[in-house]
């Protein structure tokens, strides 16, 4: 029993060991997203400050909430509405402005103009990924995720610029995949819902 333990144990890591970043990250957004969307509770540290919010994500779609704004983001046009000033912007925003917003546009970056190879944890269940650019003068040095293994969800994720600084840090403090997709009207501003709002269209 012992010597056929040993075999499992030994084969489960010489697969994991022979898995590249790229099919690591591959698995993590195919899990994500293959049976509905994700629902993720996060803390944000950015210059000393921490920011705490939750984003639904489904597909190229979200909503990302947190203190004092929220954001809609139907795969082509943006709703940002500011509370204080009761005030909504409608915009299309690019690739590089929804880095800033949605921590899965980051992992998919892997795809085009970073080299990937895994770091050290200390932890036996988490992986590190470290994706580093390969563009001259991007500005986004380097990328790091900490991936769950088993479970397949990024546990943290920190953007450096040149010079090695990290710069922004998320935190995963929930992580959901849910089957059941939302419907396309829930990354939709509903002016309805918000009656006084000023709307303002940048577009």
């Amino acid at each position: 029993m012992k010597i056929r333990l040993f075999i499992l144990l030994l084969l489960g890591h010489l697969v994991a060991f022979g898995q590249t970043p790229k099919e690591l990250l591959d698995e993590v957004l195919q899990k994500a997203f293959a049976e509905g969307r994700v629902e993720i509770d996060f803390t944000v540290f950015m210059d000393d400050q921490q920011l705490q919010g939750h984003i639904s994500v489904q597909g190229k779609q979200f909503v990302l909430d947190t203190p004092g704004m929220k954001t809609w983001f139907d795969g082509k046009t943006q709703w940002t509405l500011v509370e204080e000033n009761e005030e909504v912007s409608v915009s299309e925003p690019t690739e590089e402005e929804l880095q800033a917003l949605n921590p899965y546009a980051w992992m998919s970056l892997y795809q085009h103009g970073y080299e990937l190879k895994f770091g050290e944890t200390g932890v036996s269940d988490v992986r590190k990924v470290i994706m580093t650019t390969t563009i001259p003068r991007e500005e986004m040095q380097s990328i790091v995720l900490l991936i769950h293994k088993i479970k397949l969800y990024p546990v943290r994720l920190s953007m450096a610029s040149r010079g090695g600084l990290d710069v922004v840090v998320i935190d995963i403090n929930k992580y959901e995949v849910k089957k059941r997709p939302l419907p396309a009207t829930a990354f939709v501003f509903d002016r309805s819902q918000y009656p006084g709002v000023e709307v303002i269209d940048l577009r």
